[in-house]
């Protein structure tokens, strides 16, 4: 019994530690996009296809970009962002993505560079994904292989926001509790005090000594 105990304490610390450092870093905000929406499927290529697309702008201090993509299970996605011919950041997003977007993170730089040109390819999977974005003349198009696509990508760019998950807590709090029969912040504090009144009960019930 006391193996499970210590079993049992030591799961819970380890999860309020992770929730702890999670909550600690900041959520991710949007810094720039090419607005373009993503509400026409251009093409669609197979797992390991490859696209650039020239004139974007990078905003300063991105850290992340997100792609308008689809499959149902993403292939791992390799992104590169070029000035000219010269590379000035690059990153990779694991496979096993999902519906129609990608993050991939990349080094972020610490001033804006226009014109550039961002590149993609995919590697691991044989899983076609489609191309999201908008019709647009062939000049300004976005290009696949040796081809030219019928459009644009819909591509965002993001980085850190300047505010923790804890700090943005009352805010969450206050969004999640509208539109409730009983609408107020202490419809969710008292939803996270039942649920961890549960927890600790459950627990409890876990490693009492038998009668």
């Amino acid at each position: 019994m006391r193996d499970a105990r210590v079993a049992l304490a030591g799961g819970l610390a380890l999860t309020a530690i992770a929730v702890a450092i999670v909550l600690s870093h900041s959520p991710q905000i949007l810094v720039g996009t090419n607005a373009i929406e993503p509400s026409t499927r251009l093409t669609s290529v197979p797992g390991g296809g490859s696209a650039c697309q020239a004139d974007e702008t990078l905003p300063a201090g991105t850290s992340a970009i997100r792609l308008s993509l689809g499959a149902s299970a993403g292939p791992r996605v390799a992104v590169t962002v070029l000035s000219g011919k010269t590379v000035i950041t690059h990153g990779e997003g694991a496979p096993g993505w999902i519906g129609y977007v990608v993050t991939i993170p990349v080094k972020p730089l610490d001033h804006a560079v226009h014109h550039a040109t961002v590149c993609f390819a995919f590697t691991g999977a044989n899983e076609r994904v489609s191309f999201l974005g908008v019709p647009t003349p062939t000049r300004s198009a976005a290009t696949s292989g040796a081809g030219v696509l019928p459009g644009r990508i819909a591509i965002e760019y993001t980085r850190p926001g300047s505010s923790s998950w804890w700090s943005l807590a009352l805010s969450v709090a206050r969004r999640m509790g509208l539109g409730r029969a009983w609408a107020g912040t202490w419809i969710v504090l008292l939803v996270a005090t039942l649920m961890a009144t549960s927890i600790a009960l459950a627990s409890w019930l876990t490693i009492r000594e038998p009668q």
